[in-house]
């Protein structure tokens, strides 16, 4: 009753109790709408635990408190046996808490650029944020970009998330790292290194002014050996296609100079890698292979990791209401959402055609266009659509991953994948996209027709699942990282790709 109430309310329609008794059942409605949310949560939590406790991704202190994504448990003391064959196993640097490895992180500290044989090469080509004052809403706004509200009818209050730029996760990480609890000034002690030369705007092959080599680069890299590159890491904030790298960072083992080969033995992120976008894949797009700005990633060891997303620079509180809110089940005017400007290789503008088309044809789907805002940053405006529908299709763009299929995951709306690229993307952060999106090999003639008959169930299953990855999905704010973060998640892979 008080729900239907607050529906009626919201909806404009003639409020059928009077206002004492309404403001009664409105908090009560507000108040079980909490209980189910964390019902919810919790629910997800556990079987999000139960699956993956075998990972070791528990986060234990000396007490015996664990904590997994956002639940804390008490794990039980370890048999005295156990507790033997742990005492004998040689010790590392990092610090040990449990059943989890927290790495201790050395960061260079590389200057934006430098002068080597006579000329100006720049390690990092984007420093504004590093002017403003540390720990300031001035220095979070610079990285995170500003706070927006979304309103949803299980919270009271306005829910605050951020409009973060696609491509910021070059001052995201390195800032986080410089300020991260665990950063050690002791590279003995360090078990991981990350190098803060960091490309963020395109270089094309006729702008090369400025662009650094290998040996200037590895000459500011002291502690870096053959032996521990595997440990250095190293990031492109964009899909690491070759118009958005450099050379150095694109190092083979097989070229001739020694310090090229030590790069290419360090670890490397990026939005995609050789994975989810291989050559292979592209050779029957010509707008791709004879567009000499835009070749796959290539780079050796690459890895993917997820775009920033609108819950990226939350302080912890507001990520958690943000979640609970929108763990509560509600009714979604829109079945579909389409969100995109029409560019890319010719697949991906075939697929958003079509789909357009079809959507514009639709009463179930909404298509916003976001023309004019490809360079710019867009979260208000995907994550309102999102909010609002069942589904969210994702086509490809100019390379197969898009920020949107993030945005999507965390508003609940249903990610529906249109490559088996994409299905590729991010494996450290989502193990199982067939959990957490509909994924199809191409655009078929109706796609209302086939997302319209997916049961209740699956949908209720998808969106479970898509609960529980929210905090891998998520970018702590620095001097606050959370329990399997984002970037937490990195760093443990990359440790563990290490040993």
């Amino acid at each position: 009753l008080a729900q239907a109430s607050v529906t009626q309310q919201l909806a404009g329609r003639p409020e059928p109790l009077g206002g004492s008794a309404m403001s009664t059942l409105r908090a009560l409605f507000v108040s079980l709408a909490a209980i189910v949310a964390r019902a919810h949560i919790e629910g997800a939590v556990r079987r999000e635990q139960a699956s993956s406790i075998g990972r070791d991704e528990l986060e234990c202190g000396h007490s015996g408190e664990c904590f997994s994504s956002w639940m804390q448990v008490h794990a039980r003391p370890a048999p005295v046996a156990k507790q033997a064959e742990a005492a004998a196993l040689p010790t590392s640097p990092s610090k040990e808490v449990g059943t989890k490895r927290l790495p201790k992180i050395y960061v260079y500290d590389l200057p934006a650029e430098v002068t080597f044989n006579g000329e100006t090469m720049v390690f990092r080509d984007n420093t504004t944020c590093e002017a403003m004052a540390t720990g300031t809403e001035e220095d979070d706004t610079c990285v995170f970009g500003p706070h927006f509200n979304v309103s949803l009818a299980a919270s009271p209050a306005p829910l605050a998330v951020r409009d973060v730029e696609q491509f910021q996760l070059g001052d995201i990480l390195l800032f986080s790292l410089q300020r991260h609890p665990r950063r050690t000034q002791d590279p003995d002690e360090a078990d991981l290194f990350f190098i803060p030369a960091i490309q963020k705007h395109p270089r094309y092959p006729w702008d090369q002014q400025g662009v650094y080599s290998a040996e200037a680069l590895v000459q500011h890299l002291p502690h870096l050996r053959a032996d521990n590159a595997k440990r250095h890491i190293w990031m492109s904030p964009s899909p690491a296609w070759s118009h958005s790298t450099c050379p150095a960072f694109d190092s083979q083992p097989s070229d001739p100079h020694p310090d090229n080969q030590l790069l290419a033995a360090t670890t490397k992120v990026a939005l995609e890698d050789a994975v989810s976008a291989p050559t292979e894949a592209f050779v029957d797009d010509w707008e791709v292979m004879d567009n000499v700005r835009s070749t796959q990633p290539k780079a050796s060891n690459l890895h993917s990791i997820p775009y920033p997303s609108f819950t990226s620079g939350l302080e912890a509180a507001q990520l958690e209401a943000f979640r609970a809110a929108s763990a509560v089940p509600r009714t979604r005017q829109n079945l579909v959402a389409a969100m995109w400007g029409v560019h890319g290789p010719s697949r991906a503008m075939d697929q958003r055609t079509e789909l357009q088309l079809q959507c514009n044809r639709s009463s179930d789907c909404i298509f916003l266009s976001l023309e004019g805002l490809r360079y710019e940053t867009n979260s208000e405006v995907v994550v309102f659509g999102s909010l609002d529908a069942t589904f969210c299709l994702q086509p490809e763009g100019d390379t197969p991953s898009r920020k949107g299929m993030v945005d999507s995951i965390l508003t609940g709306c249903i990610p529906v994948l249109f490559s088996p690229l994409q299905t590729k993307l991010w494996p450290w952060h989502i193990e199982r996209w067939e959990d957490i999106a509909i994924a199809m090999d191409g655009v078929p003639s109706d796609i209302m027709g086939r997302l319209s008959q997916v049961s209740t169930d699956e949908i209720e299953r998808l969106r479970t699942n898509m609960l529980a990855v929210l905090p891998r999905l998520s970018y702590s704010l620095p001097e606050k990282p959370r329990p399997e973060d984002s970037l937490e998640t990195t760093l443990a892979a990359i440790l563990k790709l290490a040993q």
